[in-house]
């Protein structure tokens, strides 16, 4: 067969970035070409710089769409146009986007990856200006696509609600994770504002609302007020997304500035030192497609407090003390739990480790290929 993967929004290795859809494409490209040696693959990429060298094989052809400069002035013609021209041209049998979209203009035979629901279960989660992609691109996508992959039962169960799809043209293949516990960081290297005494609560992901974040600042100020000897600190790595500002707001009007501590987008190696150091994961989504952090922590034998919502419940079964996460309270004891039992804790830390075996790669990438190939 001839598959094409769309490689717009690949992880850049190089460049140390790891996360999101960039992410999942990566270490799925990277784990069918471990498996397949007989199909030809066609990655197809907006930007030269991006070194893909390790993932250069002898049944893989690196594809640069041409007059990238004119993307900026052409955009709905250069990536609905333009870019299916170009499609075409390498006679696909089968066109994958990982990103949840197939150019307007394409018709050839597709599949697509939806990773999550949440436009649709609350736009007010997200920027404006969304109306072509969500009203028109989206469904669109959803309907000429042969088949669509959804990373978790609970993003199957929206897709079908939200877009009315048959139950059959929707394959569940669930993510892979990547062990951290065996590799080496080098502490030295590590920033000294990421080297935090006493123990600390950690907070991965965007600052948006939809990882509810004030509510979970409010809930740390009252687990503080209940537990004055605990002297514990809330740490937040990531960077800044859509609606930040009330994040920095809370955290001054309670006046938690040496408390509640802001690092930044990390690196992989300073997430790992930061997973590795930490009490406890706190990881209070409104919504999750699937949950990677969690999985994450889980695996390097770190106790979990998450919200009991979407893919998350499915995900985690009972190896994390689950919390409401519209519910400052339900936070607060969730906190209060963790800290308080430390039988319980150290019980969630053991069922957690080497929770990666059940998140492979290779089985992501097998499933994928499966269904590549039920389409020939």
């Amino acid at each position: 067969m001839r598959i094409g993967i769309d490689c717009r929004r690949i992880l850049d290795v190089k460049h140390n970035q790891s996360a999101g859809v960039g992410y999942y494409t990566y270490y799925l490209i990277k784990n069918l070409l471990k498996i397949d040696k007989t199909n030809q693959y066609f990655l197809f990429l907006y930007d030269a710089r991006i070194n893909l060298d390790d993932l250069r094989q002898d049944n893989v052809q690196i594809v640069y769409f041409p007059g990238l400069e004119n993307i900026g002035k052409i955009p709905f013609l250069y990536r609905h146009v333009i870019v299916p021209h170009v499609l075409k041209l390498y006679k696909l049998d089968v066109y994958h986007n990982p990103a949840y979209v197939i150019p307007f203009f394409y018709f050839g035979k597709s599949v697509i990856t939806i990773h999550d629901m949440a436009y649709y279960k609350n736009p007010a989660w997200f920027p404006d200006h969304q109306f072509f992609n969500t009203k028109i691109l989206t469904p669109l996508s959803i309907w000429k696509a042969k088949k669509i992959i959804a990373v978790s039962e609970s993003t199957k169960k929206d897709t079908i609600k939200y877009f009315k799809v048959k139950e059959d043209k929707i394959k569940v293949i669930l993510e892979g994770i990547d062990d951290y516990c065996n590799i080496v960081v080098d502490e030295n290297k590590i920033d000294s504002k990421l080297k935090f005494t006493p123990s600390y609560f950690l907070a991965l992901g965007t600052l948006e609302p939809r990882k509810n974040l004030v509510r979970l600042i409010k809930a740390f100020d009252k687990f503080l007020k209940e537990n004055s000897g605990s002297n514990f600190k809330l740490v937040l790595a990531g960077k800044k997304g859509w609606k930040y500002e009330p994040i920095f707001e809370i955290i001054e009007a309670l006046k938690l500035e040496d408390k509640v501590i802001w690092v930044g987008y990390v690196t992989l190696p300073e997430k790992i030192f930061l997973l590795r150091h930490a009490y406890c994961l706190v990881f209070p989504s409104l919504y999750e497609g699937f949950g990677l952090p969690i999985l994450e922590a889980m695996n390097m034998g770190v106790s979990v407090v998450t919200s009991n919502v979407a893919s998350i419940p499915e995900i985690v079964i009972d190896n994390a003390v689950l919390i409401e996460p519209e519910d400052v309270d339900s936070i607060k004891d969730g906190l209060n739990k963790i800290y308080r039992d430390s039988a319980l804790r150290l019980k969630l830390i053991e069922r957690g480790k080497g929770i990666a075996r059940h998140f492979t790669w290779e089985k992501s990438a097998q499933k994928t290929l499966e269904l590549f190939e039920s389409l020939k």
